[in-house]
This record gives C-alpha cells, structure tokens and sequence, in this order.
C-alpha cells in the first residue's frame, strides 16, 4: 500500500516551544543528532512546527529510532514522556500523529510492516498498538497485557509479515501468525527483552536480546530456542544487551553489551570482542552503528564522544557529538551510508 500525501495533514499540532524533558535537566542538548559526514558533523534535527510557530524537541528525550524499510525520509522516534513523532522529511521536522494516546507518555519501539508501509506498530506501556491506514486511526487492542507488564520491543518478519513478535519486560516473548490478531508465548528470557534481531537470509533464525540474561536463538521460528550465554561468557557483563544490528547478508552481527562492543559471523553462535578506544566496561555503550554493505566500517557513541572505524576495529578516529545525555541508539542510512543519526536521552546514574 502506498502512503498517501493526505497524512501531513492528520496530526495534531503542537505547542510552540520545547516539548518538555520529563522533569529532568532542561539543557536543550536533547533529541535527535544528525551527521552528513559519517560523523565529521553534527546538527540537531529537532524542529517541530507547529500552529503557533517552530517547536523543538531539544529537551525531548528520545529512546529510540526507526526508518521505514521502503523509504529512508520517513522516520519514526520513540520518546520518554513525549510520545512518538515521525518526520517525512529524513528529520529536517518532526510531527506527532493524531492519537492522542501517542502524544504524551513513553513509548518503547515503533516498527513499520517492510511489505506495507502503511501498518505502523507501536510499543506503549502495557500495550501494542497497530495502525492499517498510516497512522490515521490506531487499535489499542493489538495486545493488551493485564498484569502491567510492558512492552518493550517489536518485530515484523520480512518473509511473511503477518508472524509479529513483541518482548516483555518480564522477559516473555510473544508471536503472532496473524498480524496481531492472536498471541502466543514462545520463549521466557527471565530478564527484559532490549531487541530482535531477524535473520536477512532466513527469517526463521532470530535472536531476542535481553537486559541481563544474554541473547537466545531459534532457527525453526520460535519453535526451539538455545541460550547464547555460554559462547559470550569470557566477556563480563556481556549478557547485558542494548542493542544488535547486522549486515545487509547477516553475515556480521555487532552486539552493544555491558562489556563493550561483540561481532559474530555465524549469527551468534560465537563471538569475538572488538578493539575498542575505550576498555571494556569503562563506558556504557547503548548506540551502535555499522554500513551493512561495508560491515568494516563501525561506529559508536558513549558520553558525548563519537567513535569511528574503517577497518572493524584495528584503529578508531574520534570526533564530538554536541550533547551531555547518554546516546541511547544509532542508525545508519542504508542508502547512504555517510548519513547517520544519533538519539540521545538523560539517565541517572
């Protein structure tokens, strides 16, 4: 299904102004950072119009980034207390949809249907919420979890996209065959599920990430699962996961863990520690990037400093991302590689 036009025009403006940080530090050094140099340089892609004037998300803590798989100028951000917004322009603006239930709160994951882009699903507290029309109308009924267990993460299978999975933050992993329609669990990871990663060559191997009990595995589906903990032992505090990312083949997959950065070439089934400018655990490193069609070429982003490789890690150059928050996710346009974003968010310590 295409997008149509008609969906610049279905949102509810905000306020002039900044949307708001939570109560927590109003330095306007938040939001969404954007490089057209593979990180030589940052700007901050925050602009919001509004019907008053030009808003800002510059205080707006943002936990997570999604770019629909058929068009690299629409993305989606997930905050902490502001909702989801999205921009049709590749970040240069960023809107909220008309739902006033995605307006305020925190949402966790957005994920898009890679065969229709006009099925947008959306992690909010104890709830997945779907959309079938881009946004204009959304079920808050796609699952619903009465025990007040969260959210956490979403994923649609590129193959056949009605098999969706969401992970809890009690560690349960849920699948559907039908869209969202019906659930079934598949997996309890004990610890919150932080990713999926779904293999590019065949869907029916896919890894779930946790926050404290390493990574599991299927290759039938969700059938059968294996625990990865064994083959990331030798790495303390590897079984704690912020994020996973792959190649373009899956041939590499780059894990952002409590001991550092980890890469696998046989889709998790052993690992090797990637040299870092910073010793392992030394920093908390939640955002990680890499050019899927160039895998030697890695980033990554801890405090405000931006770390780039070209060669998978042999030697790194550094540059300075222009924000004091916690980087929280990268991403790295597919379709032009020197084009990278970096959302950024306040965390106590």
């Amino acid at each position: 299904m295409k997008r149509l036009s008609i969906i610049a025009f279905s949102i509810i403006l905000l306020g002039a102004g900044c949307l708001g940080s939570s109560g927590e530090p109003n330095n306007a050094d938040a939001g969404i950072f954007k490089s057209f140099t593979s990180g030589e340089e940052w700007v901050q892609a925050v602009l919001v119009p509004t019907a008053q004037g030009i808003g800002t998300l510059a205080t707006t803590n943002v936990v997570d980034i999604t770019m629909d798989p058929q068009d690299n100028n629409f993305l989606y951000i997930s905050t902490r207390g502001n909702g989801m917004l999205y921009s049709e322009d590749a970040g240069a603006s960023w809107r909220q949809p008309r739902d006033e239930a995605l307006q305020t709160g925190t949402v966790n994951q957005v994920t898009v249907d890679p065969r229709d882009v006009c099925t947008v699903y959306v992690a909010v507290s104890s709830r997945l919420l779907r959309s079938d029309d881009c946004m204009r109308t959304f079920d808050g009924e796609t699952y619903v979890d009465n025990r007040g267990v969260k959210v956490m993460r979403v994923a649609v299978d590129w193959y056949n996209h009605r098999n969706v999975w969401i992970g809890l933050d009690n560690g349960d992993v849920l699948r559907s065959e039908d869209s969202g329609n019906t659930w079934r669990t598949v997996l309890n990871a004990g610890d919150s599920i932080t990713g999926f990663l779904i293999s590019r060559t065949d869907s029916r191997q896919t890894l779930v990430s946790t926050s404290g009990d390493s990574i599991h595995k299927t290759v039938d589906g969700g059938g059968k699962w294996v625990s990865l903990s064994e083959p990331m032992r030798n790495f303390r505090s590897a079984d704690t996961i912020y994020n996973l990312i792959q190649s373009d083949d899956s041939g590499i997959v780059i894990a952002a863990t409590g001991y550092g950065i980890l890469r696998s070439e046989n889709f998790g089934n052993s690992w090797k520690a990637v040299d870092l400018v910073t010793s392992p655990g030394q920093v908390q490193i939640r955002a990680v990037g890499m050019d899927e069609s160039h895998p030697s070429t890695l980033y990554y982003a801890a405090n405000s400093t931006f770390y780039r490789s070209l060669d998978a890690g042999i030697t790194w150059e550094t540059e300075r991302i222009p924000s004091g928050r916690t980087p929280t996710v990268m991403l790295v346009d597919p379709m032009d590689p020197s084009v990278l974003y970096v959302a950024v968010a306040y965390f106590e310590e």
